[in-house]
């Protein structure tokens, strides 16, 4: 028996235990490492000639795509009637009109181009004139673009494509076609200029994981398109070879690269894609290294495994467990430990997430509510400085301006748009107006109500040329607005306030003045430099008494009403306001009356044969206005609702429905709700379960669904737009509670609504 058996046979039971342990511990990984990393080797490469594969398939479709496009644009361009009458009328003056039809036609094919590219024309009867779309005469001449076509010898009526990079002074892809397409470039020569950054925006990405990357070479092995600019018009050194092979290595701005090739049949360009040699064998050392690093560290820790016993490694196990009392809050057997320690763990993961749901769910509108708040003069300088980026707000911006618009004839816009379609004009009117205000620095948007747009926006400056430009952008919105979506708006620009602090207060002075429309006449721009000065002096507890009567008849306290009518009389005598503006006051009012009436089904009761508005016109004095409205008017309207069939609290129900839905994409709580009415919180949930038979939650939710199933159907607005506005605070929240409601999750209902428009 040779020496080491000797010595090991001596060894104690223990110590050949430990022994075994190490030997069982470290052989397997030593094994399994050195196999991975032999495997990992071979995958790379393996992989990496995979993706090449997959790359230059999808190169070659998206370049084919673009060049049939880029042919095609030449081709419609050459053979265009209007550009073709130029070639052969020539430029100048006396053919100005034949001018401006070449440049509209080259415009509209312009515009429908899935790329950019530039245009130029040259008149070869005419001295070589020039017309270009973007570049100047001079410019177009140091091009040299007669020269690069001669070189390229074209054959008749051919197109000649010229890569980027091809001749000195020539960074654009160039593409000539004749006009007409049959003067073998004898009358007129197009040419269309391509940025290759344009042309890789709609190839794509041309680079991938390994540093994997694509060019596309012509018959000629020149570069036509890379990635890395100064690459193209190279010529590609395939190391000696005259033919290119489908794979194997080239070097090309002395560097090295392993490659795989494609050649098209459609223009016999050849698809290269490349991976540096460097890194096909640094990643594989990597490996090693990294594998013989985790193989040691593994042998190291099962030593130490080995050597201190698995009850030693158990301690601090054993130790939380007594710690958090894991045994009495999970039901496990004795002595699994680490297991019940993970479903204590994963108890207590799936608790965290039921809270942040819940959270969530708590906390809808965050980004309108913050907006709502600081419109409402309910934010602090402090807060707005935490919540100023969510919202996209610089708080250092040293004046605030409101901005406020409103649908002129509400009743008639509530009548011809169903809700989806009102949603989508809201948003197109939001639109509208940040596009035009969107040059200050800060301009953002919320949709108040139904037909109410409100902008809050931040300028650097509060002089008389800022206010002017603010009501010029103003006007702008509103002549838009009359002429793409056919019905009017009326805007309001309050003065400036400093810091977005007072917003609350340049909020209230725009809804006020725009209040002043009723005077003013619709579809007007009011502001404090243009508004009549008599109209900034009356103050807001009358603009509250007049809601208070409205809300009063409405309920039925005619008599509370008429009391409330006097003390605004009495108040308007002294202020001394012109009869106009007090008439467009009575107006205004008369107004909200009828919109709340309609609201619940109910018509104005008309005076005799005569319109209630045309009776109105026709008092001469606020005695005859009182008298019509305190006893002719709000008791034919009380009397009206008392006959009725529907009692108090169906109309109050119906009354907060109506509320709810107007503004469903606001903060719509029970609280808000209640606090608008002035009723608590526990009578108005009483009631609407009553009257409705579902809790008011129920009714919010169910409505946010509906408006959601909508948008869905007939609109292409993002989901995640639809989420924000209905008040979810992220879009899993928002597709976790359509798809509980609906069955489907919004993305599948919106594909099987455009599948499947009409049910079987």
């Amino acid at each position: 028996m040779n020496p080491r058996g000797r010595r090991f046979r001596r060894l104690t039971f223990q110590q050949k235990l430990l022994v075994y342990s190490l030997f069982l511990s470290i052989t397997p990984v030593l094994t399994v490492g050195l196999l991975s990393s032999y495997i990992a080797y071979h995958n790379i490469k393996s992989e990496i000639k995979s993706q090449q594969l997959a790359m230059l398939d999808q190169i070659q479709l998206q370049v084919n795509q673009f060049m049939k496009s880029l042919h095609t644009t030449s081709i419609m361009l050459s053979t265009n009637p209007d550009v073709e009458r130029s070639v052969r009328d020539g430029p100048g003056a006396e053919h100005y009109q034949t001018t401006v039809d070449m440049n509209e036609a080259v415009r509209t094919y312009r515009n429908a181009s899935p790329f950019r590219y530039r245009t130029t024309l040259i008149y070869r009867r005419f001295g070589d004139s020039i017309y270009s779309d973007e570049y100047s005469e001079e410019n177009v001449r140091q091009m040299r673009l007669l020269q690069i076509l001669e070189k390229m010898r074209p054959k008749m009526n051919e197109g000649v494509v010229v890569p980027a990079g091809t001749f000195d002074d020539q960074p654009d892809l160039l593409l000539y076609r004749p006009v007409p397409i049959n003067s073998g470039y004898t009358e007129g020569v197009l040419v269309l200029h391509v940025d290759p950054e344009d042309i890789l925006r709609f190839v794509g990405s041309m680079e991938q994981s390994f540093h994997t990357r694509v060019i596309v070479v012509d018959r000629e092995q020149r570069v036509l398109l890379s990635s890395k600019r100064e690459e193209m018009g190279r010529i590609v050194d395939f190391q000696g070879k005259r033919s290119l092979p489908d794979s194997g290595s080239l070097a090309l701005l002395d560097d090295d690269y392993r490659m795989e090739m494609q050649r098209s049949p459609a223009n016999g360009w050849t698809y290269v894609a490349m991976t540096p040699n460097a890194e096909l064998t640094a990643r594989p050392k990597q490996i090693q290294t990294a594998t013989f690093l985790v193989v040691g560290v593994l042998n190291l820790v099962w030593g130490l495994i080995g050597l201190l016993g698995f009850k030693r490694m158990y301690v601090p196990i054993n130790h939380l467990e007594q710690k958090y009392g894991v045994r009495g809050k999970v039901n496990q057997p004795r002595g699994d430990s680490l297991i019940a320690l993970g479903a204590f763990i994963d108890q207590l993961t799936h608790t965290n997430d039921a809270l942040t749901d819940r959270l969530r769910e708590q906390s809808p509108y965050f980004k309108q509510g913050i907006l709502r708040k600081l419109l409402q003069g309910e934010m602090s300088e402090r807060e707005l400085a935490v919540v100023a980026r969510e919202i996209d707000l610089h708080p250092d911006v040293p004046y605030a301006y409101v901005i406020a618009a409103e649908v002129d004839d509400l009743p008639s816009f509530l009548q011809n748009y169903r809700e989806e379609e009102r949603a989508y004009l809201h948003h197109t009117i939001l639109q509208l107006m940040e596009s035009r205000f969107g040059v200050f620095p800060d301009c953002c948007g919320l949709i108040l109500k139904t037909g109410r747009i409100v902008l809050l926006v931040g300028t650097n400056d509060a002089d008389l040329e800022t206010r002017s430009r603010l009501a010029g952008f103003m006007d702008d919105s509103r002549q838009l607005v009359r002429e793409e979506l056919r019905f009017t708006v009326s805007g309001a620009v309050s003065g400036a306030y400093e810091g977005y602090a007072r917003a609350g207060e340049a909020f209230e002075e725009a809804i006020s003045l725009l209040g002043h429309r009723f005077v003013m006449g619709h579809d007007v721009t009011i502001s404090v430099d243009r508004s009549d000065r008599k109209l900034l002096q009356i103050s807001r507890p009358i603009v509250e008494m007049q809601k208070q009567i409205v809300t009063d008849v409405i309920q039925g306290n005619v008599n509370a009403a008429g009391q409330k009518l006097s003390e605004l009389i009495a108040e308007l005598y002294r202020s001394r306001v012109r009869p106009e503006t007090a008439m467009g006051l009575f107006a205004n009012m008369l107004g909200e009356l009828d919109y709340k009436l309609h609201r619940l089904g109910f018509a104005m009761p008309q005076a005799g044969e005569t319109d209630v508005f045309q009776k109105l016109q026709g008092l001469r004095s606020l005695p005859e206005l009182e008298q019509w409205f305190a006893r002719e008017l709000f008791p034919a309207v009380g009397a009206a609702l008392s006959a009725d069939s529907i009692p108090k609290q169906t109309r109050t129900v119906n009354e907060v429905m109506q509320y709810i839905q107007d503004h469903l994409d606001g903060e719509t709580s029970l609280q808000k709700a209640a606090d608008h009415f002035q009723f608590s919180v526990s009578y108005l949930s009483k009631i609407f379960k009553d009257v409705s038979g579902q809790n008011f939650s129920e009714f919010v939710l169910r409505l946010r669904m509906e408006r959601a199933k909508e948008w869905l159907e007939h609109t292409d607005q993002p989901i995640k737009d639809m989420a924000r506005r209905l008040g979810y605070a992220s879009v899993p929240n928002f597709n976790r509670v359509f798809k509980q409601y609906c069955g489907l999750a919004p993305g599948q209902y919106r594909k099987e609504k455009r599948q499947h428009p009409y049910p079987a």
